[in-house]
């Protein structure tokens, strides 16, 4: 089980918020780029054969001389794009399980909210192929993508630029939430990628041990996914060095989410990162 009963009561009181109007083909609760039906008024626009004359505003018609139809807000779903990384990087720590959790955390998020939600995951022996799982809109959905994610395997490469680009090419305008430790070639590339897309959020998970390593000694480091080697030193000075560039990488991806229209929130994994991250979600207005 990836969401306690605790923590399900809680997200089923929130939901998603869209930070830009969606294109969708479902009616829904968010803003729309098109006209629609909904009570909020939108604009005036002149009359032309055919619509519906109860819309003409006859108090603008009698001072302007020029019949004119109200126009109001259409109301669609959120469409959500969900990525998680299960790639070999992501077996180091508590990484995979952690995105694990958050991937389920914001599936059910947008589920409870009566949004579409989409999972893909990366990892496999093709880094520009990715395997998408199933789909849903309602809670009744859940079980379903809960043990898709459950049995996902992990290992193998990937890279985040694919998908990204296939999401914001699609006719459908929708979020995209990317939930990866960022340590694959593209990932810069993938984040100003996500500016084609409706917006949405980067979860960026690192464990402990890489956010702050307790390391010291000549040591050999073994790249996780390419299996090439580094021989380093680690002395307290090439400890604080490793940490300011972690943290100039956290502040760099951060950066470029938000040049992208998304928030980012940077995750250590862990037993406390669902919790974490619903507060941070929540700080930033993205959940309500």
């Amino acid at each position: 089980m990836l969401l306690d009963r605790t923590l399900r009561a809680r997200i089923e009181r929130l939901s998603f918020t869209a930070r830009r109007r969606v294109r969708a083909r479902w009616a829904g609760r968010h803003p729309s780029y098109r006209k629609g039906e909904s009570l909020d008024f939108a604009d005036y626009r002149e009359y032309t054969p055919g619509d519906d004359y109860r819309r003409i505003d006859h108090a603008l018609w009698a001072r302007l001389g020029t019949p004119l139809v109200r126009e109001f807000e259409a109301e669609e779903e959120l469409p959500l794009d969900v990525v998680v990384d299960l790639t070999q990087s992501m077996t180091f720590g508590q990484k995979a399980h952690t995105a694990r959790v958050l991937t389920g955390l914001v599936t059910y998020l947008a589920l409870s909210g009566g949004d579409r939600v989409r999972l893909h995951a990366l990892g496999g022996p093709d880094p520009a192929k990715w395997a998408t799982g199933p789909g849903g809109r309602h809670l009744s959905a859940w079980p379903r993508l809960e043990t898709w994610l459950e049995t996902r395997p992990e290992g193998g490469t990937g890279l985040l630029e694919p998908p990204i680009r296939a999401f914001a090419a699609g006719p459908v305008r929708g979020s995209v939430v990317v939930v990866s430790d960022l340590l694959t070639d593209d990932w810069e590339r993938a984040l100003d990628g996500l500016a084609g897309t409706g917006g949405g959020v980067v979860l960026h998970v690192l464990s402990p041990a890489e956010l702050s390593p307790d390391l010291a000694g000549d040591l050999e480091l073994v790249d996780s996914e390419t299996g090439r080697t580094v021989a380093v030193s680690m002395s307290e000075q090439a400890a604080e060095t490793y940490r300011a560039r972690v943290e100039r990488f956290a502040v760099d991806a951060a950066a470029r989410a938000r040049r992208a229209g998304c928030d980012y929130v940077l995750v250590p994994a862990g037993p406390d990162a669902a919790d974490a991250t619903l507060a941070a979600l929540a700080a930033a207005e993205v959940i309500a």
